[in-house]
Order: C-alpha cells, then sequence, then structure tokens
C-alpha cells in the first residue's frame, strides 16, 4: 500500500498535466486549419504563377513578331525570355482524314499533357511538383481573334502549349519557415498558458490544500489544539471552517471522555472492592455450609439411630400410636439427612474440594449397587425397578463413587415423581469411547420449555407450599456438575404424560480427569466474572 501511494502523482503534477495537455489541444485544433491552409495556398499559388508567365510567353512572342520597329524587335525578345525553361509546343491541324498528332521529341510529361488536352477539350492546364520543381503545361486553343492568322485551325482546336518547369525550392522552405514560426508560437502559448495556470493553481488551490494536509498530519499525531486558517473566499475556505469546527467537537469529545474514563475508573474501584467483599462473603458462606453440614449429620445421625433402636423395642412395638412416631421420626430424618448431604456436596462443589479418584470398575457393579441403594425408597409404590446392561459395555476407569451418586440421584428422582410403573436403568456403549447410561421412568413427564431448568440449583417444577414432593432442587444440579467433572454429557428426553429418560454419556477412560476439581457454575461463574473485572 505504501508503495502504491508513492507511484501516485500529487495533485499538483496532475493539473500541471491536465492543463498543459488541455492547452497543447487546443493550441493544436486552432492553428491545425492555418497551418493546412497555409499549405494550401502555397500550393494553389505556384500553378497560378505559371499559368500567367505563360500567357506572357505567348503575348511576348506575338509582341516580337508583330513589332515593326526595329528598335522594339530587339528590345521585346528579352521580354520573351520570361522564363529560360518555358518551351513552346506547336500542333499541327488536324486533317480532313486524320485526327491530331502530337510532336515527335516532347518528353514523357509533355506528351501526357496533351493528350490529355485533346481527351477533353476543356481542359486547358496541367502541372505536377517533383520535389523542388514545378512542372506545368499551359493549352491555347483556336479563338475568334487567332483564326485571322489562324485560318487552318478550328474554333476551339489546341494550336499549341507552353510548357513551363519553375524552381519551387524557395517557396518550400518559406512555407517550412512559417510553419516553424507558427510552431514556436505554439509552443510559446502554450508554456505562457501551463505557467499562468500553475501559478493560479497553485496559489487557489495547491497551498490551501497542502495546508489542510498539514493539519490533518497533526491532528493524526494526536495535536487537537491545531488549527486550519484559509482565506480564499470558496469552497476551501468553508472546508476549513467545517475541519476546525470538528476539531473543536473532536477536543470537546475528548474531554467529555476523558471525565468519563476518571469516573469509570472510580467505578470499577468501586466494584473491585464490592467483588473482592463478595467472594470473602462467598467463601464465608462455602465454609458455613460445609462445617454445619458436617456438625449436623453427626446429631442426626445419632437421632435416626435412635429411632432405629426405639422402633425395635416391645413397647413400641405393642403401641400402635408410639410405632407412627417413631416412624415419623425416622422418615423426617432420613428427609433431613439427605437436604444435608445435598448441601454438603454443593458445599464441596462450591469450595472446589471434590477430585477425580479413577479406578477400573464394571458398569454392571455400579448399575447393580445403585439400584440396591434406591431399593428402600420404592416403600409401598407399586412400582417396578429394572435394569438392563448391553454385553458389549467394556470396562471403565472412572470415579466410580461419583458415577453411583449420579445414578443414585437420578434413580431416587425418577422413583419420587413416579407412583406406578417402572424405572428402568441402562447402560451401553457409544461411539466405541463412551458408555451411556439412562434412567427411564413412567411418570408425568416434563415440557419442553421446563427442560432447559430443570438441571439450575434449588430449582423444582412445583415451587408451591402445598407441593406434593419435598427436596431441596440440587439432585439434578449435582448430577450435572458431577457429569461435567468426570468430562461427560447429561440430557433429558421427556413429554407430558410421556415419562422422562435422562441420559449421562461418561468416557470409558476418565484418567485425564484425575485430580482434577469442579469447574465453578452458576453463582459462582458470577463470582469469577466480578473478580475479573476486579
Amino acid at each position: 500500500m505504501a508503495k502504491r501511494r508513492g507511484s501516485r502523482t500529487t495533485l499538483e503534477g496532475r493539473g500541471r498535466i491536465i492543463f498543459g495537455l488541455f492547452i497543447l489541444l487546443t493550441v493544436v485544433a486552432c492553428l491545425s486549419w492555418p497551418w493546412w491552409q497555409m499549405g494550401n495556398l502555397a500550393r494553389s499559388g505556384e500553378p497560378e504563377r505559371a499559368r500567367m508567365l505563360a500567357h506572357a510567353f505567348l503575348q511576348n512572342l506575338h509582341a516580337v513578331r508583330f513589332a515593326a520597329d526595329d528598335k522594339f524587335r530587339e528590345q521585346l525578345p528579352r521580354f520573351a525570355a520570361i522564363e529560360e525553361n518555358a518551351k513552346l509546343v506547336h500542333l499541327a491541324p488536324a486533317g480532313p482524314d486524320r485526327p491530331k498528332e502530337i510532336p515527335a521529341g516532347l518528353g514523357e510529361f509533355e506528351t501526357e499533357s496533351l493528350q490529355v488536352f485533346l481527351r477533353h477539350p476543356e481542359e486547358n492546364r496541367y502541372w505536377r511538383t517533383d520535389g523542388d520543381t514545378l512542372r506545368y503545361v499551359q493549352a491555347f486553343r483556336a479563338s475568334a481573334d487567332c483564326l485571322g492568322c489562324h485560318s487552318t485551325y478550328k474554333a476551339g482546336e489546341p494550336i499549341g502549349a507552353v510548357a513551363i518547369r519553375l524552381d519551387i525550392g524557395e517557396r518550400n522552405r518559406t512555407l517550412l519557415a512559417n510553419r516553424g514560426v507558427l510552431a514556436v508560437a505554439a509552443l510559446l502559448v502554450v508554456a505562457f498558458s501551463v505557467a499562468v495556470f500553475y501559478a493560479l493553481f497553485r496559489y487557489m488551490v495547491v497551498q490551501p490544500v497542502q495546508h489542510l494536509k498539514d493539519v490533518a498530519d497533526r491532528v493524526s499525531e494526536g495535536d487537537l489544539q491545531v488549527r486550519s486558517e484559509i482565506d480564499t473566499g470558496n469552497e476551501l475556505e468553508a472546508l476549513s471552517n467545517a475541519l476546525n469546527h470538528m476539531l473543536d467537537r473532536l477536543a470537546k469529545t475528548q474531554a467529555e471522555l476523558r471525565e468519563a474514563n476518571v469516573a469509570r475508573d472510580a467505578k470499577l474501584d468501586e466494584l473491585a472492592k464490592a467483588n473482592v467483599a463478595l467472594f470473602e462473603m462467598n467463601q464465608v458462606k462455602t465454609k458455613f455450609l460445609a462445617t454445619m453440614s458436617h456438625e449436623l449429620r453427626t446429631p442426626l445421625n445419632s437421632i435416626l439411630g435412635f429411632a432405629q433402636v426405639l422402633s425395635e423395642s416391645k413397647a413400641v412395638a405393642d403401641d400402635p400410636k408410639l410405632g407412627r412416631y417413631v416412624q415419623n421420626i425416622f422418615t423426617s430424618g432420613r428427609m433431613l439427612l439427605e437436604l444435608i448431604n445435598d448441601l454438603l456436596d454443593l458445599a464441596k462443589i462450591e469450595a472446589g474440594r471434590i477430585q477425580v479418584r479413577c479406578e477400573r470398575i464394571s458398569p454392571q457393579d455400579l448399575v447393580e449397587a445403585a439400584l440396591n441403594m434406591v431399593r428402600p425408597l420404592l416403600g409401598d409404590k407399586v412400582l417396578s425397578l429394572r435394569h438392563e446392561v448391553d454385553p458389549a459395555t467394556p470396562l471403565m476407569v472412572t470415579d466410580g463413587a461419583k458415577v453411583q451418586q449420579i445414578l443414585h440421584n437420578l434413580l431416587s428422582n425418577a422413583i419420587k415423581f413416579t407412583e406406578e410403573g417402572e424405572v428402568r436403568l441402562t447402560a451401553r456403549p457409544v461411539d466405541g469411547d463412551r458408555v451411556a447410561f439412562a434412567v427411564a421412568d413412567t411418570g408425568p413427564g416434563i415440557a419442553r420449555e421446563e427442560q432447559l431448568r430443570i438441571f439450575d440449583r434449588f430449582t423444582q417444577l412445583d415451587s408451591s407450599h402445598t407441593r406434593r414432593h419435598r427436596g431441596t432442587g440440587l439432585g439434578l444440579s449435582i448430577v450435572k456438575e458431577l457429569t461435567a467433572l468426570l468430562g461427560g454429557e447429561v440430557s433429558v428426553e421427556s413429554g407430558p404424560g410421556h415419562g422422562a429418560t435422562f441420559t449421562v454419556c461418561l468416557p470409558v477412560d476418565s484418567s485425564r480427569f484425575d485430580g482434577q476439581t469442579p469447574v465453578k457454575t452458576d453463582a459462582s461463574d458470577a463470582d469469577a466474572r466480578k473478580e475479573t473485572i476486579a
């Protein structure tokens, strides 16, 4: 691009070239007609001069013959020798039975001329230019005055001709000199016009434009205080005023941007401080959840243990009312324990304390272990629990505990929302290097618009105070977090009244994620973005 710009002609150079060509073409067009007319006049003058010489030669010839005085007889031949190269050609009259003949011994040009005169009675002149010589032949035909002496001729019949040879070299040199003067004058006019135009064009256009360019260069270097000063009274002055106005607005805008930047920096400082405070509060919240969840599990396990002991005692077994009370204690305690476990898992994920510990494990063992963990949740429901593992499913290198927790959450969620029918857990290979675990139920199903948010934390489809199914809304969120930690992905296919199928695709080999901590999402992502801004 720089090379292209350097090769371009400047405005000043273009103006000189264009105007010079225009003036040159104008002068050439104006002088072409005088140039042509000058040569035409020179060419037409020489034949006329030869014609006059031929007539003078003939008149002098007659005058010499008719003069009676010896004095004039001696003087007139000198006038007859007007042109030493003139030659008289006499044509004999035509006989009654023979055509008019051309005398022998004539040159080629004279013979050609006489042939023209004989073939064309209206032609009396014939000439040709050979370099610096004009060869001219003038025919004389018999008129009424001539018949008195030349009675043997008929009226209009050629009597003879005068052949003249003129040297036109001087005329050609004069014509060339005149044309040279004309060309020099034209060049002087072109040079003078270009010089005048260049001076005016430079003063009226080039200098103001160059000044505007210098101002623009200084502005591009960051100098917004420079101003254009042009006083030409035309459009260039208007352009200069517009440029100054633009620079004023630009300087004002820059000042406003500088003030806005100062205000923005102050806001960023405030946001940074707020982000630090939020981060610290989030850390405190995470530590509080982890600590309190862990501390609550110990007394709660004791309560569940004593409730189990009470349920096995003879006094409670004999009293149905006490049995209901103990069962309520046991059921509420288990619900509370599940809630605390979910909160503890969430706290660990938030704190980044969960790591992948891979081992070689069979998908068949994972499926059976998960089913055994959720069988007690069936209770009195008329619900069958089935499983199917494709024999081609390979052994996996993964974190078995986390896969069991994923399957447990999906199965417990399916059992919770399915009153009758079946819950099916299947495992099959996918794409050669992945294993798909699918949990399908015959429950009420999930609408498409709800499927986008069921994996969000603390989200339940029925969030009213009178909802039938209790829970924190963390189960599917934890499934999503743990699946991502293992390098997999979770999806759902469902429709109202058609049940739901949750599919978790995990890599056969998750060893590359061994020791990895979970990536923060949702609220933790917002905290991370705030930390980045700070």
